[in-house]
């Protein structure tokens, strides 16, 4: 792979070091992962996004970082003072994430599954999902694509040594600028097939690793499907923001006697239609749907439809804090739209996957609109590990009630 500087970025110049405005040693030692702009001092202006810094307050460095001079994140935590931050650190780091996915009993069975998870693998902005031997890398902005794009070949050595089988690997680029389809990427290693199929349990999805949604897949909601599968049997479901059917796929798969899946995408539902077939499923027992979902939900309602179990699982409606008040908003409507078409004896699924929208927030919309009880309220999948500092990292939401 070549570097995109003429210095090995593994090598960096003396890192500067950057004083702390605040008191958080202690909260740094803890393992929160993050300096916001405001807890530091200004960052010298030759500090380019993805350096090496070191943070320190009077009592001498607290940890290296890299700096985001773009972001109000203006650091992201590495390793302690003095790490050499070389290839092996790197493949370190990489291979002690996929070895806890090769020990993970939860992933049995499951093609698709995420080997870095970010800061909750202690690296901070990388993500690495794996669909079968395909491996797709993005980078949280523009500071962490400098960081480790010079590392990404000690990452995916990393990866294999850590149990991970590595055929081939695309990288999507910055997340940022990977939201539609037809986001740029290039080929990192081997020749990355545009499509490839996943197990999840018996379940089969197809994935486009090229252009799909967030790296091809939501493997961070794969835990509950399972759950929904469990609660699926004999009952009625409506999936909105459907994507490409996972939870109607394990639904179906569950025992339930009809599924509506509803997308505004009709690429999606014919993803969807594409899975139905390679999970073995009759295409008559699910109603397809290509329309928004708000107005879906009006209409089902004039019709008087109700559905026994309603998934609520939309794209994330506060992508900022400046957002988070119109997003409360969007999420109550949104809830109580579902919720006129449930049965009153049914359930009712509703998922965040805003990290400034906290589970607390949810329940606060939710409540008044029908006596719900609170059978489940879990996150992401295993392989989306949270430290225990860092409850921002706790972005997914999931809650099912009772109705």
């Amino acid at each position: 792979m070549n570097h995109p500087s003429g210095r090995d970025a593994r090598r960096p110049r003396a890192e500067r070091t950057i004083q702390l405005a605040k008191p958080l040693r202690d909260r740094i030692l803890a393992g929160h992962p993050w300096v916001y702009d405001r807890a530091v001092a200004p960052l010298p202006h030759d500090v380019a996004p993805g350096d090496v810094i070191a943070i320190a307050d009077a009592e001498g460095e607290v940890a290296l970082a890299f700096a985001d001079p773009e972001s109000p994140i203006r650091a992201r935590i590495l390793a302690p003072p003095g790490t050499r931050l070389d290839a092996a650190w790197a493949a370190g780091r990489a291979a002690s994430a996929a070895a806890r996915r090769t020990r993970d009993p939860l992933l049995a069975g499951c093609t698709g599954r995420r080997l870095v998870h970010g800061e909750g693998d202690a690296c901070p902005g990388l993500v690495v999902d794996l669909y079968d031997t395909t491996a797709v890398v993005v980078f949280d902005g523009r500071a962490a694509a400098g960081f480790w794009r010079p590392r990404l070949d000690d990452v995916l050595a990393g990866l294999s040594h850590g149990g991970a089988t590595i055929a081939h690997a695309w990288l999507r680029g910055e997340r940022r600028r990977t939201a539609g389809a037809g986001s740029a990427g290039e080929a990192v290693r081997g020749d990355p097939p545009a499509e490839l199929v996943i197990d999840e349990d018996d379940a089969r999805f197809v994935v486009d690793v090229r252009a799909g949604q967030k790296t091809g897949f939501f493997l961070d909601q794969r835990d509950n499907r399972r759950m929904i599968r469990r609660h699926a049997a004999a009952q009625t479901v409506l999936n909105l923001f459907a994507y490409t059917g996972g939870f109607s796929i394990h639904a179906a798969l569950g025992g339930a006697t009809r599924v509506t899946s509803v997308d505004i995408a009709p690429p999606a539902i014919a993803g969807f239609e594409h899975n139905l077939a390679l999970s073995g499923l009759p295409a008559a027992a699910h109603e397809r749907v290509a329309s928004d979902a708000f107005d879906f939900l009006a209409r089902a309602a004039k019709q008087h439809r109700r559905w026994d179990l309603v998934i609520v699982d939309p794209p994330s409606f506060a992508p900022s804090e400046r957002a988070r008040p119109a997003a409360l908003a969007a999420y109550r409507r949104l809830a109580a739209a579902a919720l006129a078409v449930t049965e009153p004896t049914g359930r009712f699924a509703l998922a965040s996957c805003s990290s400034h929208v906290t589970e607390a927030d949810l329940l606060e919309q939710v409540a008044g609109l029908a006596p719900l009880r609170l059978r489940a309220a879990t996150g992401a999948a295993s392989d989306h590990p949270v430290l225990p500092a860092f409850p921002e990292g706790r972005y997914l939401k999931f809650l099912l009630f009772d109705v």
